[in-house]
């Protein structure tokens, strides 16, 4: 992968998990993971229909380098790109090209 195509900064946020009342685990607020340089490459809006009304929705892979750090993220988490949030889906490594590529879509609930 050329440096130059590495051109949005993605900024990596995780779930702040924090104990409640009970000592359960419960979800917070979402705090900063990382911030990388990405390649963000477009799918076609797609129109769905789900829980009987439709939706739209937008995927994107998303292209980082391999790192400590890229390989920590997970499903779990959320990239903000170009001030939209994004969902991220899928995860997959390529170890020959040394990059992560993640599947990840905007309009849907992280």
């Amino acid at each position: 992968m050329q440096a130059g195509r590495l051109d949005r900064r993605c900024a990596f946020e995780r779930r702040d998990e924090t104990p409640d009342e009970y000592g359960n685990a419960s979800s917070g607020n979402w705090v900063a993971l990382a911030t990388l340089w990405g390649d963000l490459r477009f799918e076609r809006g797609r129109e769905r229909v789900e829980a009987g009304r439709m939706e739209s929705a937008l995927g994107a892979v998303l292209t980082i380098r391999s790192s400590v750090t890229a390989r920590g993220i997970t499903p779990a988490d959320r990239v903000t790109i170009d001030g939209a949030v994004y969902a991220i889906r899928t995860i997959a490594e390529t170890p020959r090209s040394g990059t992560i590529e993640m599947t990840i879509e905007r309009g849907v609930a992280p």
